[in-house]
């Protein structure tokens, strides 16, 4: 199951739960941007957030990213 936790100048954080081995519970958290990085998997939620605060502070300097939010693509 995915779930939007925050989203913020084109950077999304997915908390995502899925069934492992033997039907245990594994959550992780899926970070993705406009900006030309790779989707990241996180596995701690704390370091999740953290990762989501310094990439929208990235993005938020990137100008491909600015411009997308001045034409209304992305909410800032």
């Amino acid at each position: 199951m995915k779930k939007l936790v925050r989203a913020q100048a084109g950077v999304k954080l997915e908390r995502i739960e899925r069934l492992a081995a033997r039907q245990k519970a594994e959550t992780f958290f899926r970070l993705t941007s406009h900006r030309r990085t790779p989707e990241r998997l996180i596995f701690d939620a704390a370091e999740a957030q953290r990762a989501f605060a310094r990439e929208v502070a990235a993005s938020l300097e990137d100008e491909a990213v600015k411009g997308l939010i001045k034409r209304g693509v992305l909410d800032n």
